[in-house]
């Protein structure tokens, strides 16, 4: 005899909404997590208000005119091997989807920037675990979101992260003034792309790479951005010869011959491609 399975009444289904939202998709509770990030010059803080000596190959003086940067896909690691990803709390200013912007200039001193807010902080969900030992993550943007307009919901959408001559952004902006230079950059973003915004764009090389560290916990660990390690093996003092290098700094051209040192330390390859990070700029502490 068989018997008809009556559906649950909507006032239980409604009651248990908040334990089915606690649970991960393999039912393990979930916990909110923080990584932070902490800008730095050697072990000194990077501020606005501060000049920096000894910086590069020149040993030359800096001052932080702008830095902000783009992170995606960011997961913790356990012991064990087991990646979670961070699902970010969606905030509607600093992190959407999977993409989180971090703002390191407060508009102080000789910082110009969008906004003086700061953000140096991702904050998600992930499995409530207390093994995690590393943390992962992307720096730049998914190519389907590298194209879009200045109107795009925030974080993008900043006139100061949008790279005009490709329609992209700049996945990272980091401005100073050297002793020789009024501005030194590194801007790091997708480069020879073609297309339009109706129709797409394909880009030569994305410049993307993935960080991966371990000995990472967030309770008690931050990301650091060392600049000085960095610009090691940089001349910020450089003059722009307008022959074979147009720009003081790099503007991620393959072709620019200050773009090789700084792509090492984000992970890529001078053409390009992705390669292991050292763990000098980017590290634990």
């Amino acid at each position: 005899m068989k018997f008809l399975k009556k559906p649950l009444p909507t006032w239980l289904l409604i009651s248990a909404l908040p334990l089915l939202q606690a649970c991960g998709g393999d039912g393990s509770a979930q916990k909110k997590f923080t990584v932070r990030f902490s800008p730095q010059v050697g072990e000194q803080p990077l501020r606005c208000d501060t000049s920096y000596p000894h910086i590069g190959k020149t040993g030359t003086t800096i001052e932080l005119l702008y830095f902000k940067l783009y992170v995606r896909d960011v997961t913790l690691v356990r012991a064990n091997g087991e990646r979670h990803p961070l699902v970010l709390d969606q905030d509607g200013k600093w992190q959407q989807d999977t993409i989180a912007l971090l703002d390191f200039a407060d508009g102080t001193g000789t910082c110009d920037t969008d906004n003086p807010d700061t953000r140096v902080e991702v904050v998600g969900q992930a499995p409530d675990f207390n093994d995690y030992t590393g943390v992962e993550f992307k720096i730049g943007l998914p190519e389907e979101k590298n194209h879009l307009s200045l109107t795009a919901p925030p974080p993008l959408g900043l006139p100061g992260m949008w790279w005009g001559w490709t329609a992209g952004y700049k996945f990272m902006r980091l401005d100073v003034r050297s002793s020789m230079n009024d501005s030194w950059v590194f801007h790091l973003g997708a480069s020879g792309c073609t297309g339009n915004t109706a129709e797409g764009y394909t880009c030569a090389s994305t410049n993307q790479s993935t960080v991966s560290l371990s000995g990472f916990d967030s309770t008690k660990n931050q990301v650091v951005l060392d600049v000085a390690a960095l610009f090691a093996d940089s001349d910020l003092d450089h003059a722009i010869d307008n022959k074979t290098d147009h720009d003081a700094g790099c503007m991620s051209h393959l072709s620019d011959p200050e773009c090789p040192a700084l792509f090492a330390q984000v992970g890529l390859a001078a053409d390009g491609t992705p390669q292991a990070v050292p763990a000098s700029f980017i590290r634990v502490r």
